[in-house]
Formats: structure tokens, C-alpha cells, sequence
């Protein structure tokens, strides 16, 4: 009676396991990345991506935002994406020149709607480091968990 009881409680135990998400389905989230200059302040650009099928991604509230001090210079920031043939895209450049504010400038949603499937996606944000001299960086790429 014991063992079929302790039988019963494992099976629940595994089945209620199969619900917890796995790391196929944990692949939407914040990417985000951020310059930190020495001299000339810096940038940051985040959004929520959401993959919503093999084809479509959508960038949730996506926001650039220039960190202090100031340089009058305006930060930029764009999505990329790659395909699963291995080309890449990329969105337009959108830039926060609201000067270097606590909450920098939110874009809304951008949503990439592609022709063939979209393998894997990140964030880059641009700054200037002196005046026409950028930096860039980029965020970890997110993989799309419908491919």
C-alpha cells in the first residue's frame, strides 16, 4: 500500500514537473545593453522581447536613454535580428536627444514581421565617445524558441 502511495505522489510529482517551463520557453525577456564612458557619459537601451512565431518578434517598450554627464550628443540605439539562413536585419536607428534624463525616450513596441524565420535577436545602443567618434555595444542575443 506504501509503495503504490509513494508510486502515485512520484508520477504527480514528475507529471507537475513537465508544467514548470523549461528553457525553450523561458527564451523571451529583457535584453538590454549599456555604454559607460569615462569622459562623455553614456547610453542604454532596453526592451522586452517577445517571439510571438517563427516569423514575428515584437520589442516591448522600447527605451534609449542617455546617461549623464551630458554632452549635448545624442544617443542611438536599434533590433537586430538574424534569420535561420544566417542573413541579418536590422530596425531604424532611434535616438534619445531629450538630453541625459531619468527615464530617456520610450519608442512603444517595434514589431518585426519577416518573410523567413528569425532565428535569434539583440539590442545595440551607439554613443558618441568624442565628437563624430561612436561606441557601441550589443546586448546577449535571445533565441527564438519557435524554430
Amino acid at each position: 500500500m506504501k509503495t503504490r502511495i509513494l508510486g502515485a505522489a512520484l508520477g504527480i510529482a514528475v507529471l507537475s514537473g513537465l508544467l514548470v517551463a523549461s528553457p525553450a520557453q523561458a527564451r523571451d525577456g529583457v535584453s538590454s545593453a549599456r555604454i559607460d564612458t569615462a569622459r562623455y557619459g553614456g547610453g542604454s537601451v532596453r526592451a522586452t522581447v517577445d517571439f510571438v512565431n517563427r516569423r514575428k518578434v515584437v520589442f516591448r517598450n522600447f527605451t534609449v536613454r542617455d546617461l549623464c554627464p551630458g554632452d549635448n550628443l545624442p544617443v542611438r540605439a536599434r533590433a537586430w535580428w538574424r534569420h535561420t539562413d544566417g542573413t541579418n536585419g536590422y530596425g531604424a536607428w532611434k535616438s534619445d536627444t531629450n538630453g541625459c534624463g531619468d527615464d530617456g525616450t520610450n519608442f512603444g513596441n517595434i514589431t518585426r514581421r519577416s518573410t523567413k524565420p528569425i532565428a535569434m535577436v539583440w539590442v545595440e545602443v551607439s554613443v558618441y565617445i568624442r565628437p563624430g567618434e561612436r561606441t557601441t555595444k550589443i546586448s546577449k542575443t535571445r533565441d527564438n524558441q519557435y524554430n
